[in-house]
């Protein structure tokens, strides 16, 4: 290879590119790809939707996780102002995302 990249360019001629020399000496192989050459392969678009769709399902599940917590601290919180107000203590209504609760 070191041979191949030494060797002189004729005049107008392009020189040979490091892929070039692994065509000539190795020959075009299963895991060439055009415009990349032996990079690693890339992945089945089938694969790569499965992990797609397994990665939104756990978000999806995070996100219901998140959302029951946010309601449930928000009825502790509704409760606990109620438990206040009662005894006599005067409190601030909440306000969460822009909605106001009393």
């Amino acid at each position: 290879m070191v041979e191949l990249q030494s060797t002189l360019v004729e005049e107008g001629a392009k020189p040979k590119t490091t892929d070039d020399i692994v065509d000539e000496l190795l020959g075009t192989r299963p895991g060439y790809i055009p415009g990349l050459g032996y990079g690693p392969k890339p992945k089945k678009s089938s694969a790569n939707k499965i992990d797609l769709e397994k990665s939104l399902k756990n978000k999806e599940d995070k996100l219901n996780v998140y959302k029951a917590n946010f309601e449930m601290i928000q009825t502790q919180m509704k409760d606990a102002r109620s438990v206040l107000l009662a005894a006599g203590i005067q409190v601030s209504s909440l306000q969460l995302l822009g909605k106001q609760y009393s």
